[in-house]
């Protein structure tokens, strides 16, 4: 399941007191556990720690903000919660125009 996500993937809590939160994934601990930030509760010097297990991955990958990450820069939590809104606008959009 690990070699599905990536860093820098869109993910989603499935499970928790989260549900339904989106994440963006910082790191990946092991084949179980991933580190997640969103910005806001959740910031780069505090990340999440949640069982891949408990998350719906989507095939979207922030590449400018995992390139960032890679290079040992911090894009800013600013940064990550304009690229997570627009994700979910986008999202949204898909979502309305496959009903429509």
């Amino acid at each position: 399941m690990n070699n599905q996500i990536k860093v820098g993937q869109l993910v989603c809590s499935k499970r928790g007191r989260d549900r339904g939160k989106f994440y963006f994934v910082l790191e990946i601990k092991d084949d179980t556990f991933v580190y997640l930030i969103d910005g806001e509760k959740r910031r780069m010097d505090n990340p999440k720690q949640k069982n891949i297990r408990h998350l719906k991955v989507y095939p979207v990958v922030a590449e400018e903000l995992a390139q960032e990450w890679e290079a040992g820069k911090n894009p800013g939590n600013s940064q990550v919660r304009r690229v997570i809104a627009q994700f979910k606008q986008d999202l949204l959009e898909q979502e309305s125009e496959t009903r429509g």
